[in-house]
């Protein structure tokens, strides 16, 4: 509840929209809107939606029921109750279901029901509080008029900072006259070479690797630094700060950043 009080009280206009580090899983959005999947074909669609393309989850494929459990090499290995995560015990989908082993009569059966608890049923007392956090702040219009897909973006943002979104970063940023040719360049590296390490560069010096879906309170600063060539910028992600050293030109300003990047990386700012 307190953290969607928090998301919604962090975003209120003129302030910058906060924006999750990571974001919320579809199948969690789904229950926080009150859309639960019933059949398996629509439990599937969702667990696949989290899934990686080379790490698809076999429970998600048409493989699973048009094979039987022994061509899987799961027979015998199924039984209806879910194992909790951290060893902290099972829950049992049916009365004495840790003792009920899946067949290939009642695999679609197990599947529904494992895919059920794990999507939906488990989720069902965070999404209520969450929610009641969110409609506390805000009408509960602002949850069930997007998608859930709409949802995520606009709590967590893009992924991806787009060419677009380096403009709009630009135009928002204000420059300190003393490091105006080093931010030149460094919107010329993220403009170019250093085009992948957009978000790590944001996560550096905000916090966050994600970009807002609505931008307008974003706000970055590029404040000058003491030091020149072998000094490395500084950050301060309360501020949206960057700290330029006054580079002799882009070369030295590239080094030095990536150099940060990677420290950053192992101070486990990733």
């Amino acid at each position: 509840r307190i953290f969607g009080m928090s998301l919604l009280e962090g975003a209120r206009p003129p302030q910058q929209p906060l924006l999750l580090g990571l974001p919320l899983a579809i199948s969690f959005l789904h229950v926080l809107q009150g859309r639960y999947a019933e059949t398996v074909e629509e439990l599937q669609a969702i667990l696949n939606a989290e899934q990686r393309e080379d790490a698809p989850d076999y429970r998600g494929t048409s493989a699973f029921l048009q094979r039987s459990l022994a061509e899987s090499g799961l027979e015998g290995q199924l039984t209806f109750s879910y194992a909790l995560p951290a060893n902290a015990g099972s829950v049992e989908l049916s009365p004495g279901g840790s003792e009920v082993v899946a067949t290939d009569r009642t695999k679609e059966q197990w599947l529904k029901a494992t895919l059920w608890y794990e999507l939906v049923g488990s989720l069902l007392e965070a999404a209520d509080s969450f929610r009641a956090g969110v409609c506390e702040m805000a009408s509960a219009t602002h949850i069930v008029l997007l998608s859930a897909e709409d949802l995520r973006e606009a709590w967590s943002g893009h992924g991806v900072v787009s060419d677009a979104d380096l403009e709009v970063w630009k135009s928002q940023t204000v420059i300190s006259p003393a490091v105006a040719k080093q931010a030149e360049w460094f919107f010329e590296l993220l403009q170019g070479e250093l085009k992948h390490v957009r978000a790590r560069v944001l996560k550096f010096s905000t916090g966050s690797d994600r970009w807002p879906v609505e931008p307008r309170g974003f706000h970055y600063v590029i404040e000058p630094l003491d030091g020149g060539d072998g000094a490395l910028p500084c950050a301060m992600t309360c501020g949206n700060m960057l700290q330029l050293p006054r580079y002799s030109g882009r070369e030295p300003l590239r080094e030095r950043l990536c150099q940060a990047l990677d420290l950053g990386m192992d101070l486990a700012l990733k």
